[in-house]
C-alpha cells in the first residue's frame, strides 16, 4: 500500500476532536509504521480534516462517524517482507527493511461491512 493510499485509508479514522479517536496517535503512528516525519505527520492530519468535512458536508456525518468508530481499532502496521528500498515493495513502503503498509489485515476486511455499505450509499 503506498503513502497516498495509506492516508486515504487513515482518513477513514478521523472525527470530532473529543469525540472519537486521537487522529494524532494514529498519524504518528502512520508514520512511526512507515517512516516519516513531521511534515507527514500534518500531511495525514489535514487529510482526515478534509475527508471528514466532507462527509459532513454532503450530509453523511453521522455514517461517517459509525465507520470510523468501527475501523479505528482495526488498524496495523503490517510487515509483509523484506526489503532494501520501496521499489521492492510493490505498494507498500520499505521501512527499516522490511515492506510495511498500515491499515486493515485482510483478515478483518469484512469487519465493518455493514458500516462501509451505509456510509457507500450516501455518495
Amino acid at each position: 500500500m503506498n503513502r497516498q493510499w495509506s492516508f486515504l485509508v487513515l482518513a477513514l479514522a478521523a472525527v470530532a476532536p473529543g469525540c472519537g479517536p486521537d487522529i494524532a496517535a494514529l498519524c504518528e503512528e502512520q508514520e512511526a509504521c512507515l517512516g516519516g516525519n513531521d511534515a507527514d505527520i500534518d500531511a495525514c492530519e489535514v487529510a482526515f480534516e478534509g475527508i471528514r468535512d466532507n462527509a459532513y458536508d454532503i450530509g453523511c456525518g453521522e455514517e461517517y462517524d459509525l465507520l470510523i468508530e468501527c475501523f479505528t481499532p482495526q488498524y496495523d502496521c503490517i510487515g509483509v517482507g523484506s526489503c532494501s528500498t520501496s521499489d521492492e515493495c510493490i505498494g507498500s513502503t520499505c521501512n527499516s527493511g522490511e515492506c510495511k503498509s498500515y491499515g486493515v489485515d485482510s483478515s478483518n476486511a469484512d469487519a465493518c461491512e455493514a458500516e462501509v455499505n451505509a456510509y457507500s450509499r450516501c455518495d
